[in-house]
C-alpha cells in the first residue's frame, strides 16, 4: 500500500491543483472557470516527477526484499557448512579414541548417532530459515504489488477529476469567446435593429 510519505507528497499536489481551481476566475453567469496554463503545466511537471519517486521506491524496496533473501539462504548454507564441519570433527575425534581404546565399537557407534543428530538438528534449521526467508519474501512482493495498485487508482481518480475540470473549462472559455464574436461580425455586416425596436 501507499505509504504516508507518498500519500503526503500526492496529496500535496492535487491540493496545489484544486487551490488552483478555487482561486481561478469564474466566468461570469456559468459554473465555469479560467486556469493559467503555465501555473497547470507546473504542477503537472511536479506530479510527473513525484511517481517516478514512488517507482524507485517501490524498486529498492524489491532489491532490499532480495537481499535479505539472499543473505537468508547464505547463513542457511553456513549453518549446514559448520554443522557438516563439526559433525566431522566429532567423528573424527570418536574414531581416535575408539582406536586408542582398541576400537570400542560402542563409543564409535555413539559417536556416529551424535555425529548424525547435530547433522540432522543443523539441516531442519537451515530449512526452516529457507521457509521463513520465502515466506517473508512473498508478503514482500504482494505488498510491493499492493502498493503499486493503491497508487495507480489514487493517481487514476484525482487525475480524470482534473482533467474533466479542464475539458469543462476550456469548453466554456471556447462558448464565451463564440458569444463574443458574434456581436462583433453583426456590425461587420451592417445589421440594424427595427426603428420599432430602436424607440424601445
Amino acid at each position: 500500500m501507499i505509504d504516508k510519505s507518498t500519500s503526503a507528497n500526492l496529496d500535496r499536489i492535487f491540493d496545489e491543483m484544486y487551490n488552483l481551481i478555487s482561486a481561478a476566475s469564474r466566468i461570469p453567469l456559468t459554473d465555469k472557470i479560467i486556469v493559467e496554463e503555465s501555473d497547470l503545466a507546473e504542477i503537472l511537471d511536479d506530479l510527473k516527477e513525484a511517481i517516478p519517486r514512488e517507482v524507485k521506491s517501490a524498486a529498492k524496496l524489491l532489491e532490499e526484499q532480495k537481499a535479505i533473501v539472499n543473505k537468508a539462504h547464505e547463513d542457511a548454507d553456513n549453518i549446514v557448512l559448520q554443522a557438516k564441519t563439526e559433525a566431522d570433527r566429532i567423528l573424527e575425534i570418536a574414531k581416535s579414541e575408539a582406536e586408542r581404546l582398541v576400537r570400542q565399537e560402542e563409543v564409535v557407534q555413539q559417536a556416529q548417532a551424535f555425529a548424525d543428530d547435530v547433522k540432522s538438528v543443523a539441516e531442519r534449521n537451515a530449512q526452516e530459515v529457507k521457509e521463513e526467508a520465502d515466506a517473508y519474501a512473498e508478503r514482500v512482493k504482494m505488498d510491493v504489488l499492493q502498493y503499486a495498485d493503491d497508487m495507480l487508482a489514487y493517481l487514476s481518480g484525482n487525475l480524470q477529476s482534473a482533467l474533466q475540470g479542464l475539458n469543462d473549462n476550456r469548453g466554456s472559455v471556447n462558448e464565451e469567446r463564440r458569444k463574443l464574436a458574434a456581436p462583433q461580425q453583426s456590425e461587420y455586416f451592417g445589421d440594424e435593429l427595427p426603428e420599432d425596436e430602436e424607440e424601445k
